[in-house]
């Protein structure tokens, strides 16, 4: 097999699933340098921490927030690349920076800013499509992580339509958490006992709102559970806001320490995610495999991911969502049995895996093919 210097761009220092993405793919494609010696690996980042591992050079670009982004694609990494010299460049967020030495893949996540542009602030909308819409013509392969967000890619983007790859992510195992511990991380985080868990950026096309409104229906109709939403306030979060601050019916948590969501997922008595477009959807997959019984909308790449582990909801509405969680919430058995599916689903998705189909998407890019 040819040797292969990969360099690859991992933005690990926000929070949310194209981050994780990208740390935990290094970490692999690290471990199958390390054993095999076919691979040489360069990782320019923002967050060197995260992305130090075996094998791996890494090449710190500092980068601050906001528009600074800008600066970072189109003139940090161009430079550092030139630099490097690498076989194959790897952009892992949807753009491609200019003036790049070698061939190109991409990784798009999604395509929300078309499906559903009315959640994205105008700018960031336009920045999006335009940076994605040359991303995918100059790319010699379109990494995407779910067959639904193939078919929305080639259906936007239909010139791409031959170079699009699908490698779904891989699914970390739960670590398992004592009775202990859960009780001490969700009395420190001041979390309210029963609840359902909903987790992610607060945004108009999450419809966190319907997820309060279902279990508002619920507690009217006897049940004692809460809605714990745990994640950042994004743009058009007004909805969500309004319901959150009605009535005791939600706790929110703007932000929880890694170390403290596992014991969150494990106290969680239902999973639910109404989102209206997801690329693959990594904080639901991180339900399935802590085996908590998990509600989702039957929209995009959900269903492709969860299979018949997860409920899926007849409408988005709050009353779709309390009928969904009604027989999870009465009957422990039928809650376990489908927390037990979830486990064995997330099981199928496995990281080494997805490295193996991002290095078939480097020597098909580097024109290596076996």
């Amino acid at each position: 097999m040819v040797r292969l210097h990969v360099a690859i761009a991992v933005v690990g220092g926000t929070t949310g699933g194209p981050a994780t993405y990208g740390i935990r793919l290094v970490h692999h494609l690290a471990a199958w340098a390390e054993r095999s010696g076919a691979l040489e690996l360069s990782v320019l980042t923002d967050h060197p921490d995260a992305c130090h591992a075996p094998a791996v050079r890494v090449v710190p670009l500092p980068m601050r927030r906001g528009l600074d982004r800008l600066r970072w694609q189109y003139w940090a990494l161009p430079r550092a690349l030139r630099r490097l010299r690498p076989d194959v460049y790897h952009d892992t967020k949807n753009a491609l920076p200019f003036g790049l030495p070698c061939p190109a893949v991409v990784t798009v996540h999604d395509l929300a800013y078309h499906t559903v542009p009315a959640t994205f602030p105008t700018a960031s909308r336009w920045f999006l499509r335009l940076a994605t819409a040359d991303a995918v013509r100059r790319a010699r392969v379109v990494v995407v992580p779910s067959a639904a967000t193939a078919a929305d890619l080639r259906r936007i983007h239909p010139g791409a339509a031959a170079r699009v790859l699908v490698v779904p992510h891989g699914i970390d195992p739960a670590p398992t958490v004592s009775a202990a511990e859960r009780t001490e991380v969700l009395r420190r985080l001041g979390v309210p006992e029963p609840y359902v868990l909903h987790l992610g950026t607060i945004q108009a096309r999450k419809n966190v709102d319907l997820v309060i409104q279902g279990v508002r229906e619920l507690r009217r109709r006897g049940l004692p559970h809460r809605a714990l939403v745990v994640g950042r306030l994004g743009w058009r979060a007004g909805r969500a806001t309004a319901e959150l601050t009605a009535d005791d019916t939600a706790r929110w948590l703007p932000h929880v320490a890694a170390a403290d969501l596992p014991a969150v997922y494990a106290g969680a008595a239902a999973f639910v995610s109404p989102s209206a477009y997801e690329g693959f959807g990594l904080a639901v997959a991180d339900a399935l495999a802590a085996g908590v019984p998990t509600v989702i909308a039957d929209i995009s790449s959900l269903p492709e991911l969860c299979g018949t582990a997860a409920v899926r909801l007849t409408e988005l509405s709050g009353a779709a969502v309390a009928a969904a969680l009604e027989p999870l919430l009465r009957d422990p058995a039928t809650g376990l049995a489908l927390g037990a599916a979830g486990r064995a689903r997330a099981a199928q998705f496995r990281w080494s895996d997805a490295a193996a189909g991002h290095l078939q998407a480097y020597r098909r890019a580097a024109g290596h093919l076996d």
